[in-house]
């Protein structure tokens, strides 16, 4: 090789790989890594902001208030003192547990598969499955993506974490 030139990028040096970044979201995207998430440290309560629009039913009828009930501009979550990891309430009354979360990361580009079951404030009394896929930079302060709970669809930002 000539000075100055670096190395081909040979097939074998090329690799994806899982990369925890506390997200969550939409709801939560909520993350249990304490890599970044300030809940590595002691007596400090962690939120995070979650954010909705373009709220939309889909099956493309043009009557979202139920969307607009469940979401509507967004909440703030932050862990649940009353239940197993992975559990977060909202300030809003959801309650949202985390029951599966895939990740990647590759040059430098993060993103999220979630998928959750959620209580909303006015329909306690059912648990609904939330899907979310959200990216950003890796280390980023916010992610965005979009969302669906086989009823409602939506795009989603995660905002950053917030000591209270």
């Amino acid at each position: 090789m000539a000075a100055g030139r670096s190395k081909p990028i040979r097939k074998k040096d090329v690799f994806m790989r899982q990369y925890c970044v506390p997200v969550s979201t939409a709801f939560c995207l909520l993350a249990s890594c304490l890599l970044t998430s300030p809940s590595a440290f002691a007596n400090i309560q962690d939120t995070r902001n979650v954010a909705f629009s373009e709220l939309t039913m889909q099956d493309g009828s043009s009557d979202n208030s139920i969307c607009l009930e469940r979401y509507g501009n967004g909440y703030t979550i932050s862990p649940s003192k009353d239940a197993p990891k992975r559990s977060y309430v909202s300030d809003k009354g959801h309650t949202i547990t985390l029951v599966d979360r895939s990740e990647i990361m590759g040059q430098g580009i993060f993103a999220e598969h979630d998928r959750f079951m959620m209580t909303f404030p006015k329909e306690q009394d059912e648990e609904i499955e939330v899907t979310q896929f959200v990216t950003g930079f890796a280390g980023g302060e916010s992610y965005s993506g979009v969302f669906t709970d086989g009823t409602c669809t939506g795009k989603v930002t995660v905002g950053p974490w917030s000591l209270h």
